[in-house]
């Protein structure tokens, strides 16, 4: 459908400013082919979706933003034929059973937002795998 972009784009759809910092951080310190973009709540990230000429190598939703939360967008990614094998990864405070098994439901990657550093590097680098494989 859309041309595989030069980099790997990584769509991070987070309502904290500070977290989505840190992941561009850790990111960064792995890799310099991602290209990270942020939309602030669900409903941007739907945006970007739809209006995209290269869709995302990889979306990281947190579940709990405003307008749309993670949990909803993730459920219109996979109701759309033209989105639903787009790697997606929850990056959530939440370690409700309720929100692993939707991750597990949907096929996606569920990690809990660490509190040191070095796990940051550790779901940083579990995102450029993702792109790697969305890429193959």
């Amino acid at each position: 459908m859309e041309p595989v972009p030069a980099k790997p784009i990584i769509l991070y759809a987070e309502d904290d400013f500070d977290d989505f910092e840190s992941i561009k951080e850790a990111l960064h310190q792995l890799s310099d082919q991602p290209v990270l973009l942020h939309a602030k709540n669900g409903q941007e990230a739907v945006s970007f979706i739809e209006n995209a000429t290269v869709l995302p190598s990889l979306i990281v939703l947190d579940l709990n933003m405003p307008i749309m939360d993670g949990k909803e967008v993730l459920q219109w990614l996979k109701a759309n034929d033209d989105y639903k094998n787009i790697p997606i990864m929850v990056f959530t405070t939440s370690s409700r059973e309720d929100d692993v098994k939707l991750c597990q439901k949907h096929g996606c990657t569920f990690f809990r937002k660490p509190t040191l550093y070095r796990d940051l590097l550790h779901v940083a680098q579990a995102m450029l795998n993702l792109c790697e494989k969305s890429a193959v």
